[in-house]
């Protein structure tokens, strides 16, 4: 019996991004919540959670067609995140403590037990992670964003000052 794969990339910033990559499709995904609280003890084991809940949900109808196309065969869906302890509580090897996580844990259950393929989950190195390296450009890119309009706004605020101080010395 042959296998058939879609392997999906998923990974949470704590500034409140989230992001999946397909490797089937080759299409990104994002998604903005709200981050959260500093030094909250599990924020960014939560946005990891829910990066991978989301890259579920976000890519279901396209895992179902390809799995419906491939009759005979047996389809894995393979999701993949460099949150080694995000992937072993969703492998059953970790528990879960925390009441939020527990709740997100139990979504990401509800729907695979509503899809007819086997699921598995998978650490990567943060290096490999497609979805990481997009939230990685998407960061850089409004880094980048802040200094142009920082540069602008000096800029601005200084050619203001000259104006004045030469319309002052001409008068």
């Amino acid at each position: 019996m042959r296998l058939s794969s879609i392997t999906i990339d998923a990974d949470g910033s704590p500034s409140g991004y989230i992001a999946w990559y397909n490797h089937h499709t080759g299409k990104p995904g994002f998604k903005v919540l709200r981050p959260p609280t500093r030094n909250e003890k599990y924020g960014i084991q939560r946005m990891e959670m829910l990066a991978i809940y989301f890259a579920i949900v976000k890519n279901q109808r396209q895992i179902g067609i390809l799995a419906s196309s491939r009759k005979k065969k047996q389809f894995i869906v393979n999701i993949r995140s460099d949150s080694k302890t995000c992937i072993e509580q969703l492998q059953g090897i970790s528990k879960v403590r925390d009441s939020v996580l527990q709740r997100i844990c139990m979504s990401i259950r509800r729907i695979l037990d509503k899809m007819p393929y086997v699921i598995i989950f998978n650490h990567l190195e943060r290096g490999r992670n497609q979805a990481g390296l997009l939230l990685d450009q998407k960061r850089r890119k409004e880094i980048e964003k802040n200094l142009i309009r920082q540069c602008q706004k000096q800029y601005y605020n200084v050619s203001g000052l000259m104006m004045e101080h030469y319309s002052f010395a001409t008068a």
